[in-house]
């Protein structure tokens, strides 16, 4: 049974903030004690085979193996000559995509995935001078492929000058290669994870070799790193002697050093808490202040915030207040400057909010007329040419005083829900992508232009146009955008800002759009949803020549969104194909009569426009026949991803769960039909047979196979044999 089975394994969710962490938090207990039993009986073998050997440097307490020699991992160079193809597949420019083997490309990011799993599988017989080394080896590859995926993303700006006959190839092959390299890296972050969780844990109690995993973590400025250790902050010193003391906090000002050079801002919670601890010294406090200001410090909350947006983890205020209970005599004569500069900062954050026009966001700023392109699970993902479409939402950057006083950096966008335009604090907005990139105008004069339309547009009334045009968007150029209604979709409100700066259309969006092929159109006029003539979709800015990547944030991988990503694709694709034949609840029935009532009836459309959240001019048939299927869509998918949860969650707890994952008597009933459901993995994972890896690809599997079944017979009649 290999080591990698282990409870800190198992805490992957950290990879996400925020997602499913109640379901996780009720299976820890369990998984624990499992990990306890298996490291137990793994020092145990160790131990046996040491004495038996006569080893005695090369024990479970020991520092590494007797002599300096590493033994070759066999799955090193299979690793490392699958990236090599890897990188030999990826063409340097825009024009090698016109012939590029995306097929040869796909089997290298699959075999890539599947070597980083090999390469750290270790077992009970594995040094940690060799388990360190092998994880060494993971984070050289995983660099490499961000590498190659940031020199993919600068290739965007040569599509423009293509030929037009031949450019959709090109287009098809790259979003196809940075789509995989995207995902390749966010499975290789997950793979990392679970290897650097198991490899500290081994050198935890060894300073020598604790020491250099750190150092070479923060050498690579490794963010996954910042997320394996960051826990160490509060571990306690086994005594309270001003020696051990003084080790512990040495460590500790390490895992700082590692964070601010990772610019891990998902990190911000447990700096918060750490700061926020009765036992964390004045000198770390301090440390835990600089690290805030250097890979981003939440902003206040807005006024008037939108609830569902996060509450920030600390403001400048709580970190001020936390600073001023530290009496003068605690802080060394060495820190009296530092802390004069980041008391200065803070106390200007806290009474007037931001200043300047640069808001830190991990490794990068932002500033005002900044593009956000975000990725979330989408089912209008491939509806255009431009497939798979690489983002699926956008916003704007500006700055905004609220009525507090505060000057805040916000990114406005145009939800499809609502009948305003919104603000949001950009740090809480990005919390909510996995996968997301900022673009830049260089020109600083478009920028400023551009950011103060955004600006001028917060709280102006919105209707979104289900049929996708901008001939709307054009009309209002030239004009006073206040008080104006705007009538456009996300992609389209770029549009609106991006024409404020007196620059053609094709500066930003150079690439004309057409919708899919086959029989995408006619069945989305099913649903009354049209593509207009002039049609752009979010991933339609990133091949602007004239917009700068300025940053973007390391994809994550997770199985939840996997699952709904794959359901809403499945949908998409069988657009193309199918015809669709959709079979809407009684409710969606009725709410389309009623739609269609309403077009004689303005009291019975104004009620229904107000109970569904949208403008009262909107098309609300068509609004109606969307509705449906979105609503049956995110049914579907969530639905599926709700489902992996639990029953990894009825797999894992065992036939007798903990008291600690205590649940309702319905809950219990559906967690014992998901573990009767999925009986031969719990009878695997209970033998200790199977890998967490393992028991995740199944039940991920399974739970798209049967998503994708639902959509077939809800859009598309019974599947096909």
């Amino acid at each position: 049974m290999s080591r990698l089975i282990r409870h800190r394994r198992l805490n992957w969710a950290k990879l996400v903030t925020g997602v499913a962490t109640v379901l996780l938090a009720t299976a820890m207990p369990a998984l624990a004690q499992r990990g306890t039993r298996l490291q137990q009986r793994i020092r145990e073998q160790q131990e046996a085979a040491a004495k038996e050997r006569g080893d005695k440097n090369n024990g479970p307490d020991s520092d590494g193996p007797a002599d300096d020699k590493l033994r070759p991992n066999p799955n090193e160079p299979a690793i490392l000559a699958w990236t090599d193809r890897l990188e030999a597949f990826v063409p340097a420019s825009a024009v090698g995509y016109q012939k590029q083997q995306i097929d040869e490309l796909r089997k290298a990011t699959d075999a890539v995935d599947q070597w980083a799993i090999q390469l750290t599988r270790f077992d009970d017989k594995i040094r940690r001078l060799e388990m360190l080394h092998a994880v060494g080896v993971l984070l050289d590859v995983k660099d490499r492929v961000d590498r190659l995926l940031d020199r993919t993303l600068q290739a965007r700006v040569g599509f423009a000058a293509l030929d037009a006959a031949s450019r959709h190839t090109a287009l098809m092959n790259y979003l196809a290669t940075t789509a995989g390299l995207i995902d390749l890296s966010g499975r290789l972050r997950y793979t990392s994870f679970d290897a650097l969780s198991f490899a500290e844990e081994e050198v935890v109690e060894i300073p020598v070799l604790r020491d250099q995993l750190l150092d070479n973590l923060i050498r690579r400025h490794s963010a996954i790193g910042a997320a394996v250790v960051i826990e160490v902050l509060f571990d306690q010193p086994a005594d309270d002697t001003p020696a051990a003391k003084a080790v512990g906090n040495r460590l500790k000002q390490k895992v700082l050093d590692l964070v601010s050079a990772s610019g891990n801002m998902e990190l911000v919670p447990q700096l918060a808490r750490f700061a926020r601890d009765f036992n964390t010294p004045p000198s770390l406090l301090l440390a835990t202040a600089e690290t805030l200001r250097q890979i981003g410090l939440p902003q206040d909350l807005r006024p008037g915030q939108d609830p569902k947006a996060p509450t920030p983890a600390i403001t400048a205020k709580q970190l001020l207040e936390l600073l001023g209970h530290v009496t003068p005599q605690q802080w060394q004569p060495a820190e009296q400057s530092r802390l004069a500069d980041v008391t200065k900062w803070l106390e200007q954050r806290a009474k007037t909010g931001l200043v300047g026009d640069k808001l830190r966001l991990g490794r990068f700023d932002v500033e005002p007329g900044d593009w956000l392109l975000m990725r979330n699970p989408s089912p209008y993902n491939l509806f255009t040419d431009l497939s798979p479409g690489l983002f699926t939402h956008v916003g704007v950057v500006t700055t905004e005083t609220g009525a507090d006083g505060i000057r805040r950096m916000v990114l406005v966008d145009l939800p499809e829900r609502g009948t305003t335009i919104p603000a949001t604090n950009v740090d809480a907005f990005v919390d909510r992508s996995l996968n997301y990139v900022f673009l830049r105008h260089p020109d600083a004069d478009v920028a400023q232009k551009m950011g103060a339309a955004a600006a001028t547009l917060i709280g102006a009334p919105s209707e979104f146009d289900l049929n996708f045009r901008t001939e709307r968007v054009e009309a209002l150029k030239g004009k006073p955008l206040a008080g104006a209604t705007i009538h456009t979709y996300c992609a389209g409100f770029l549009l609106l800002c991006a024409q404020e700066s007196g620059l053609a259309r094709e500066e930003f969006f150079p690439i004309p759009e057409a919708p899919a092929g086959g029989h995408t159109q006619e069945n989305l006029a099913k649903l009354g949803l049209t593509f207009g003539d002039k049609f752009i979709s979010p991933t339609g800015a990133l091949f602007s020549t004239q917009l700068q990547l300025v940053g973007r944030r390391e994809p994550m991988y997770n199985a939840q969104r996997e699952i709904e990503e794959a359901i809403y694709d499945h949908f998409a694709a069988g657009l193309k194909v199918n015809v669709l034949h959709p079979t809407p609840s009684l409710g969606q029935s009725l709410r389309q009569k009623l739609a269609e009532a309403s077009k004689l009836n303005p009291l019975l459309a104004e009620a229904l426009a107000n109970a569904n959240g949208v403008d009262k001019s909107m098309d609300l048939v068509a609004g109606a026949k969307a509705a449906a299927v979105v609503e049956t869509l995110d049914e579907v998918a969530y639905g599926a991803s709700g489902e992996y949860m639990l029953a990894r969650r009825a797999v894992v707890d065992g036939p007798s769960p903990p008291p600690e994952a205590a649940a309702t008597a319905s809950e219990r009933t559906k967690l014992a039909e998901l573990r009767a459901r999925h009986a031969r993995l719990a009878q695997l994972w209970d033998k200790e047979q199977l890998s967490p890896r393992a028991l995740r690809v199944e039940l991920v599997n399974y739970y798209i196979a049967q998503g994708k079944s639902q959509i077939d017979a809800r859009f598309f009649g019974p599947a096909k044999p």
